[in-house]
């Protein structure tokens, strides 16, 4: 009975064992798209919902798609709530042992589940519900996932975190095949360990030991210190939420006219590094309405060309070249650069709530205050671990020092009482000194 119910557990044929495998703690909005009779058709499913009701009428209906995570409502960056799974498009290729080849050698573990897609397949690596704030670290195993599988035809654009894939149990209707799955090893994994078998381990809390060059080089790749943090993604999503707050608390009623291009900018470019050209363009109309309801859909998409151009061309594979060195073609700054640049729209009273676009003294003054309550915190605990030791050290003692005078009593030399006790003669003769 066991083992039926375990075979039972791991179908992956229909519609509901794709959906339950991704989305089965439903924290947040589960989003549909299929087309029928040349209409684009979307539906929810939010927590709490007859699952299996409202998609049993989707086995073998053409080009049928699922999100691989949940949102607040909407398929937006902005509104993702909980990560369900890293996963990568391969175009063309279902050679899955020549995936799996690529992944050891990569020493990146397998998927959890693969679907063939008709024209290709998704590898699926399962997480524990993730909230939507650790999106930067799930980004950059995206990355990673993809550049190992790119000889086979990872897509590159397929990296974004409000991704559709295709619905196992339904068919693809340009090849006419079936879409369906098979289960590998059903691993679900947190993100932290997934992170540290994709991109290194990170770096030991202070006061530990742990070889991180060691790690590294095992992976072949550079130390978790520079894996975990600083990254790219994680300053533009801390830029991201900064610039949500900001225009929040100055602008409630929507971003003014003399602010609103500088503003809707540097949040689309923000964007850029969440989103891959097909939902970017639908991410910024939705910042920009959300900012400024009475702003024209042809001003916000001729403001905002630039950088659409720019993600597509990263999208593309395109470097740029400055001073003999490629680049990413997507926008950046530095952090003086871009508080420069918005220098009229940070009120000072925020500074102490912004975590990237706070004045340099601020972040400084901050880091210096976390350094110190760190260092407190290690004294105590050294001064804990010595007194510990003091007070085992001491009670070894003693008991030598009774041990020695038994020994003595019963005619050893000093010489055959340190031998036996494994110190020095000085000692032997300081514990006798002390039962005088």
């Amino acid at each position: 009975m066991a083992i039926a119910q375990r075979q039972l557990s791991l179908d992956l044929s229909q519609p509901i064992n794709h959906h339950e495998r991704l989305h089965g703690a439903a924290h947040g909005t589960v989003i549909y798209w299929e087309r029928r009779a040349g209409k684009d058709r979307w539906s929810k499913v939010e927590p709490g919902d007859p699952v299996q009701q409202l998609i049993s009428g989707l086995v073998g209906v053409p080009d049928t798609f699922l999100s691989v995570n949940q949102f607040y409502g909407w398929r937006l960056v902005k509104l993702i709530k909980s990560l369900r799974a890293c996963y990568v498009d391969i175009d063309g290729s279902t050679d899955l042992e020549e995936a799996l080849d690529l992944l050891q050698t990569a020493r990146i573990p397998a998927p959890s589940f693969v679907v063939y897609s008709g024209r290709g397949m998704h590898l699926y690596w399962l997480l524990d519900p993730t909230p939507g704030q650790a999106l930067p670290v799930w980004q950059r195993i995206q990355d990673v996932l993809i550049k190992a599988l790119a000889s086979i035809g990872a897509d590159p654009a397929a990296r974004d975190c409000a991704r559709m894939l295709r619905l196992v149990g339904t068919t693809h209707s340009k090849s006419g095949s079936q879409v369906r799955g098979v289960v590998l090893t059903d691993t679900l994994w947190t993100l932290h360990e997934l992170a540290d078998q994709v991109l290194g381990a990170r770096e030991a809390k202070r006061g530990q030991v742990h070889d991180l060059a060691a790690a590294g080089a095992r992976k072949g790749r550079i130390s978790g210190r520079n894996r975990w943090q600083g990254s790219i993604y994680g300053w533009w999503h801390l830029v991201y939420r900064d610039m949500v707050q900001i225009s929040k608390h100055k602008w409630p009623g929507g971003i003014p006219e003399g602010h609103r291009d500088q503003v809707l900018f540097i949040m689309a470019v923000a964007l850029s590094w969440f989103s891959e050209p097909a939902t970017l363009y639908t991410e910024i109309m939705a910042t920009a309405k959300e900012m400024t309801p009475t702003l024209d859909e042809v001003e916000i998409a001729t403001t905002m060309a630039p950088v659409l151009k720019r993600a597509a061309m990263h999208a593309a594979g395109e470097r740029t070249h400055y001073n003999g060195k490629d680049y990413d073609p997507r926008y950046n700054y530095s952090a003086q650069g871009l508080r420069d640049y918005l220098a009229d729209v940070i009120p000072p009273e925020l500074h102490d709530q912004l975590r990237a676009l706070a004045p340099a003294e601020v972040i400084l003054e901050r880091k210096r205050k976390r350094d110190a309550g760190r260092d407190r915190v290690a004294e105590g605990r050294y001064k804990q671990d010595r007194t510990a030791y003091l007070q085992a050290h001491a009670s070894d003692a003693a008991q030598r020092a009774v041990t020695a005078r038994l020994l003595k009593a019963q005619g050893k030399t000093a010489n055959e009482i340190a031998q036996e006790l494994g110190v020095s003669r000085a000692s032997v003769f300081n514990y006798l000194k002390e039962g005088v």
